[in-house]
């Protein structure tokens, strides 16, 4: 025995064991895979663009072009910059599709100004997103998403709704429900169920459906399903109905017990301001009423919806949705069972990571379909079919970089025009609304090419005026570069080449330099220099290069 414990625990005097390499383990790439990856400097634009909605700086490219491994320094610099968290929102926002212009409650219900329309709507879409985006962000688990007992809300929303919310703070907070309500992460938002909301006859099944293909990647509306009409309008007992007849209780055994789960979120009224403000525990216990179903888990009872969260986060489904919809936000493309492979890994990888998501990010961004800039010789048709070498600006990254570029931000009336369609362009620009467009644009229209036109030309006469005419902080151009200077002075050029790069992530071709100076000379001719520019500007704002990455 003495002899074993030595050969186990080892000697006093034994040296130490040597220390463990600290190598980050990816998921393995695919010799076979049919396509050719990005050059490091279009790779960092591809994520910088995905991570932060804004493009690299100039230097930032030179040094991923001298040395491409310092591209995973820079995704590290990428996930800590509080643009992560924003751009994070954007993602989540084309997934869950709860950032709408409207809801059954509005600005009046509350009596307050007009010119917070938009912006309560704003905050309550972007409840449950802002509340994925912090667990995402600061590095918790991912299963604290479905069981946390607080809430990321806006003093906006701290004003209306019942809600512990820290004294003296604006903006997005941690804040906590005081009506109640279960721990369950976004699964006890109001801004989850104002979205997907219930009729008083339906008894939270549309609820129940939401949840499953949010959080578990189960869509019961793709379930296959064969009736007539009159077996269920003959019937007096739609309940009965639904568990006697097999093409409905296929569904309805497990759909119905979560819809069991929710009712405190069931209202009388859909239109009541007090009905649909509060979280109602004293209705928990009418789903076995109505439904004539206690609350269960796909077959596995639960006690009420405190249980809600904890089932979700301990079914093996929502990791891997996880992954899934992860993957077809960065990958750009729907996932399908030629994926499985791929997707299994990433989900071994994130639960070997202790389901921390910037993990999982890291693991996207290293993947073949993420990186893949053209196709090999010899791919097949269903190859490029499936992988998209290059994509195009979202409505909400247009609105980014330009910003970032420029400083202007399309606006009117305080409302922002790329984030909203009943005063704005969201649609028209590739965006999505969240009820009649669900996904958004993965190829280039007319009605986007005109919202990039008037975008570019807006954006680049407030880079001229605020930069070279009045003084103001460059964002756009170099310090060395006045309405003075002409093509063929140094500084002139250097700029002009300064801006391809920064624009399109690689320095112009002779041809698309000379094209570029002679364009400048012929406006500044029938001009003047601060037109050139911008006009310019406005060009290269416009060219697919910008747009597309």
């Amino acid at each position: 025995m003495t002899g074993w414990l030595l050969l186990v625990l080892g000697c006093p005097g034994d040296p130490p064991d040597p220390p463990v390499e600290d190598t980050q383990a990816w998921p393995a790439q695919d010799p076979d895979f049919p396509g050719e990856p990005l050059a490091a400097p279009a790779l960092l634009r591809r994520i910088s663009l995905d991570l932060r909605g804004q493009l690299p700086q100039v230097d930032d490219l030179a040094r991923v072009e001298a040395d491409p491994a310092a591209v995973d320094d820079l995704i590290d610099a990428y996930l800590a910059d509080p643009a992560w968290r924003d751009r994070l929102v954007d993602l989540f926002a084309e997934q869950w599709l709860t950032r709408v212009d409207g809801f059954n409650i509005d600005y009046t219900d509350y009596h307050l100004e007009p010119a917070l329309e938009h912006p309560l709507d704003r905050a309550i879409g972007e409840e449950p997103l802002r509340l994925l985006a912090h667990v995402a962000t600061e590095d918790l688990p991912w299963t604290d998403a479905v069981t946390a007992d607080y809430t990321v809300a806006h003093d906006l929303l701290a004003a209306v709704w019942p809600l512990d919310y820290p004294a003296g703070e604006t903006g997005w907070q941690v804040a906590r429900y005081t009506d109640g309500r279960p721990a369950g992460g976004v699964l006890m938002t109001n801004g989850l169920w104002w979205r997907y909301y219930t009729t008083p006859n339906n008894y939270n099944r549309t609820r129940a459906a939401a949840l499953a293909r949010l959080l578990l990647c189960d869509d019961y509306l793709q379930r296959p399903i064969a009736f007539e009409a009159p077996s269920i309008l003959e019937r007096e007992d739609v309940n009965a109905a639904t568990r006697e007849l097999e093409s409905c209780a296929g569904c309805h055994s497990t759909l119905d017990p979560m819809a069991s789960a929710l009712f405190g979120f069931w209202w009388f009224d859909l239109y009541d301001t007090a009905e649909m403000t509060r979280y109602h525990p004293e209705r928990e216990q009418l789903g076995q009423v109505y439904l004539e179903m206690a609350p269960s888990w796909y077959g596995v009872p639960m006690a009420g919806p405190a249980d809600l969260g904890r089932f979700v986060a301990a079914d093996s489904r929502f990791p891997a949705c996880t992954v899934a919809r992860l993957a077809t936000s960065l990958w750009r493309r729907d996932t399908d069972a030629s994926d499985f492979t791929a997707l299994k890994e990433l989900e071994d990888y994130f639960e070997d990571h202790e389901l921390r998501y910037g993990e999982l990010v890291r693991a996207v961004l290293h993947s073949d379909d993420y990186r893949v800039g053209a196709l090999s010789d010899g791919a097949t048709d269903l190859a490029a079919d499936r992988l998209v070498t290059s994509r195009i600006l979202s409505a909400e990254q247009l609105a980014s970089v330009i910003e970032q570029l420029t400083g202007f931000r399309w606006t009117w009336d305080d409302r922002d025009e790329l984030a909203n369609d009943e005063h704005g362009y969201r649609i028209l620009a590739g965006g999505l609304d969240g009820i009649d467009v669900a996904r958004p644009a993965i190829h280039p229209t007319l009605t986007r090419t005109l919202v990039i036109k008037r975008l570019g030309q807006a954006g680049a006469d407030a880079a001229v005026r605020g930069e070279l005419v009045d003084g103001g902080e460059r964002l756009l151009f170099g310090d060395a570069l006045t309405l003075d200077l002409r093509p063929g002075d140094e500084a002139f050029d250097a700029e002009l080449t300064r801006l391809h790069t920064r624009l399109f992530g690689a320095a112009p071709s002779a041809e698309r330099l000379a094209a570029d100076l002679a364009f400048w000379t012929q406006v500044a001719a029938a001009a003047d220099a601060q037109t050139a520019w911008t006009s310019l500007v406005a060009v290269l704002l416009r060219d697919p290069a910008f747009w597309t990455y």
